[in-house]
């Protein structure tokens, strides 16, 4: 044979050999899904969360050797995780699943008797099933799961809730008791775990024990547990609301306020699944770097909580709790010190915050065994989380360092006003109380303001004044005693307020029910209260049964007089919320006709604007501007040249200014509207349409 042949035939079988099946080792894919409900924080799609192993690599490219960096698995929806691998047939592989960098899950049962969960003797591609991050602290078996085995006529859905904002900032009434009653409601079907009644509670989870440090969340944040559901009464793609809350009554639930309820889909082939977690209310922790160095001294006036019944100088305590949402490195109590004989308190504290940016503070009245929360309102809020509005809030100075908060203005809006509180005393005698509304606050503000009343929960939003006297007015809160309709310390649903069972809701105006005077706008409802209950009472008035007198969060705490066998409160709508309803004196208990607006980057000269809008029904406003302090008279005229209406006759700044003007009762037709300013005067048509 020629040389050159040999040398052919020699790579020939050389190639044959390297090609052969015999030689060249068969790879095949393994898939691994992995749950990390289980885990105790807040995971992301973009977290690293990777298989980490000893096996035999395929190729040279594996990263599946000697427990080295691993392959991340990719976010499928959820807390659900896949990758796929290419093995050697014939191959026994050991792994992990790590978190991060260096979260660790704990050992499992079994498995090569270290721990580790293993597959042995590749012969075909498999996809695993479902495999969770074992959490511990017990040694699971590879393919647990975090819930107690039921006959396969069941569903388990595994639903799980973050609170670390509730806790944070104590909103939602949250105290460290209610670990134990954090719980989930919805739309299940007889039989199922899931129902609108009762509450189905969960479980606080426990932090991890190993490598805590991977973790954000501090531990205890999370609540989770199983719920059945019978397969027989549900089909692929059915979906069911829930929400969660916290305890057995509502009012403590989450998305209120017109927010919809969570939703979830029955899985294919009506598989067991975990929900990926949410946050409690959909509100996640405030998170803020806090790096500058304050002391702060807290000064407040406790003779407004006093006056009312609510405090107790010189024997009770009152202390401030400083930090919530993240506004402080961390959130602190501090207990009030009273100033000599006197009705001030002070205290201070250090902490670091943030310059220039707000510093969340609350008031509590501490009366053993309780501790009480002020009632507050924000009306300057601007934020986006409604619990932070009942929050009371300080700008830190540019330079931080140190500096005093004064909360000692008596007022209902002004945010350095004094704090006050529910009384928590019990009736010293039975009462049958009178509850009144004063609805003009509520009419005059349509009218005049030409504002509508949105309910923020419930479905009527006021936009006509005839619509109140049409659908009447409702009483709800805590502070209404029906103890034969919902437990005491509860809010009806706000739909079901306003039914015609006069042991429920409804206010009357038509002289019955403790109402004095038929068809004057003051609606009344009476209930009887025994020495079983506060006098502190917390209520909120609805037109058509909506939460649209304010917003949510927002109520009237009034503390009932029991020094007789009857009392009546007396309340005006709106008076929760006097930046809201600016038609109404709450002082005078009179309406606020006019109502001057300054209007900033108007030209400052003489000038008297067209009425807008033109023509109108039957309101309108009108513009004017003068360049300088003076006495302003803006009158109305009909076309007889009849006065009809004197908008403006006082002394005005420099500037543009704007006032409406309110034709209700005037007849339709053609009317001058005149101002005279100093040595300026003008006069302009507008025709009334009706």
């Amino acid at each position: 044979m020629k040389r050159s042949l040999l040398f052919a035939f020699v790579a020939l079988v050389v190639t044959a050999s390297v090609l052969s099946p015999v030689a060249q080792a068969q790879r095949k894919n393994l898939t691994f899904i992995v749950n990390t409900a289980t885990i105790p924080d807040t995971l992301k799609a973009t977290d690293n969360i990777v298989v980490v192993g000893s096996g035999k690599p395929a190729d040279a490219d594996s990263v599946m050797t000697s427990w080295g960096a691993g392959q991340a698995l990719t976010n499928i929806g959820g807390d659900y995780w896949k990758t796929t691998l290419g093995f050697n047939v014939g191959d026994t592989i050991f792994y992990k699943i790590r978190v991060r960098s260096d979260g660790w899950e704990q050992d499992l049962a079994g498995g090569d008797g270290g721990g580790h969960r293993y597959y042995t003797n590749v012969t075909k591609d498999t996809t695993f099933p479902v495999q969770f991050w074992n959490n511990g602290p017990s040694a699971d078996t590879q393919y647990f799961r975090p819930w107690t085995v039921v006959p396969d006529s069941f569903i388990s859905v595994y639903f799980r809730v973050n609170l670390q904002a509730v806790m944070d900032n104590g909103s939602f009434g949250w105290t460290a008791k209610d670990v134990d009653s954090v719980g989930v409601r919805g739309a299940g079907k007889t039989g199922d775990d899931l129902s609108w009644g009762p509450t189905t509670y969960l479980k606080q989870e426990a932090a991890p024990t190993a490598n805590g440090s991977a973790f954000k969340i501090g531990p205890g944040s999370f609540f989770s547990g199983r719920l059945k559901f019978r397969k027989s009464q549900w089909n692929v793609g059915d979906t069911i609301q829930y929400k969660f809350l916290l305890g057995y009554n509502w009012g403590r639930d989450e998305l209120q306020a017109g927010k919809p309820n969570r939703i979830f889909t029955i899985p294919v082939g009506k598989a067991d699944t975990t929900l990926h977690w949410v946050y409690y209310d959909n509100t996640a922790p405030v998170l803020r770097a806090n790096g500058d160095s304050c002391t702060v001294t807290f000064q407040t006036n406790m003779t407004t909580a006093s006056n009312n019944g609510s405090f107790k100088i010189g024997s009770d305590t009152v202390q401030v709790q400083v930090g919530f949402f993240n506004t402080a490195d961390s959130t602190r109590t501090l207990n009030l010190s009273r100033q000599g004989l006197t009705n001030i308190y002070k205290g201070t504290v250090k902490m670091l915050s943030s310059s220039t940016k707000n510093l969340d503070y609350q008031y509590y009245l501490v009366k053993a065994p309780n501790t009480i929360r002020e009632y507050f309102y924000n009306f300057q809020f601007t934020g986006t989380v409604a619990s932070e509005q009942e929050r009371r809030q300080f700008v830190v100075p540019g330079t931080a360092g140190i500096f005093t908060i004064k909360d000692t203005v008596v007022g209902l809006s002004d945010g350095r006003r004094e704090p006050y509180f529910a009384s928590q005393r019990l009736f010293s005698r039975n009462v049958t109380v009178t509850w009144t509304v004063d609805m003009r606050p509520a009419y005059y503000q349509i009218i005049l303001g030409h504002d509508s009343l949105v309910a923020g929960q419930g479905t009527a939003t006021v936009v006509h004044a005839d619509s109140i006297k049409k659908w009447g007015v409702g009483i709800n809160g805590p502070g209404v005693n029906l103890p034969n309709v919902l437990p005491v310390t509860d809010w009806a649903d706000w739909n079901s307020i306003m039914v015609s069972d006069t042991s429920k809701r409804k206010m009357w105006d038509d002289g019955t029910h403790g109402d004095a005077v038929a068809g004057d706008s003051i609606y009344s409802a009476q209930f009887s209260y025994t020495t079983t209950n506060n006098i502190g009472a917390v209520t909120k008035f609805g037109i058509q049964g909506s939460d649209n007198e304010g917003g949510f969060g927002n109520n009237h705490l009034d503390n009932i007089d029991d020094s007789g066998p009857t009392a009546v409160v007396a309340v005006q709508w709106g008076s929760i919320d006097p930046v809201k309803y600016n038609r109404w004196n709450y002082d005078t208990h009179t309406p606020i006709t006019t109502l001057v607006t300054n209007r900033p980057g108007v030209p400052q000269v003489f000038a008297l604007q067209q009425n807008y809008p033109n023509p109108f029904n039957p309101t309108t406003k009108i513009a004017f501007s003068v360049p300088s302090q003076m006495k302003v008279e803006l009158v109305v005229y009909n076309i007889l040249g009849q006065k009809v209406a004197t908008l403006i006759n006082e002394t005005l700044s420099a500037g543009g200014h704007e006032v409406p003007f309110d034709a209700s009762r005037l007849a339709s037709g053609m009317y001058l509207y005149r101002i005279t300013a100093g040595q300026f005067t003008s006069v302009k048509k507008m025709m009334l349409l009706k």
